[in-house]
């Protein structure tokens, strides 16, 4: 399975950040809508334990500051 997520972060915009798929994944109703968003934080969430892993393995992070920073952010929801 592929899904392919892109995620554009620019602080000089209005809207700061952007979250898009290309146009070949576009659901067509509502459930798919729901389950693709499912997946896609699913997805985001993998990234992001394997962004963490690579940061702490080569010590530019350590793993437990980088999951709090995480939960703080994800907190604020």
């Amino acid at each position: 399975m592929k899904n392919t997520i892109y995620i554009d972060v620019d602080t000089e915009r209005e809207q700061q950040i952007l979250i898009t798929k290309g146009a070949e994944n576009q659901p067509t109703n509502k459930e798919e809508a729901a389950k693709m968003i499912i997946n896609d934080v699913a997805c985001v969430c993998e990234a992001l334990c394997t962004l963490i892993h690579v940061a702490d393995q080569n010590q530019y992070a350590k793993k437990d500051e980088l999951i709090t920073e995480s939960i703080k952010q994800l907190s604020k929801i």
